[in-house]
């Protein structure tokens, strides 16, 4: 009886670790260490993040802490919009790319290169 249980609970282990596993062509991590899965469209690229992030909102008193999927649209014309943060830029330079929002929220992620399924590299001007 023993043995039985311990084979399924590993059966379930290995179950589980398959259900969570979510197939990404290309995993991006940020500065902060939050992964983001990116896909491409006419109008640029989109992060989207596979697990939920927790942001502070507010100042002082009014503070709070939102904890949500973010997603990040980087557009063709250097334009960046966040679902949660407001409009702001991104660009591209030697050491990675990055997003800066109005709000003052920056998501770097270093080291790293957009590159969208089969072997597109971006090829604008958003540079920094």
């Amino acid at each position: 009886m023993r043995i039985i249980l311990t084979i399924v609970a590993i059966a379930l282990g290995f179950l589980s670790t398959a259900l969570r596993a979510q197939p990404v062509d290309e995993l991006y991590v940020s500065s902060e260490g939050h992964e983001y899965a990116l896909t491409c469209n006419a109008d640029g690229y989109v992060l989207t993040s596979l697990a939920p992030v927790s942001r502070f909102r507010g100042q002082g008193a009014d503070t709070q802490v939102t904890k949500r999927t973010e997603v990040h649209y980087l557009g063709q014309s250097c334009d960046s919009f966040p679902d949660v943060a407001g409009a702001g830029s991104w660009g591209w330079a030697n050491g990675g790319f990055g997003a800066e929002f109005d709000t003052g929220l920056r998501v770097m992620f270093a080291r790293q290169e957009l590159v969208c399924a089969p072997e597109r590299p971006y090829v604008g001007n958003c540079r920094w």
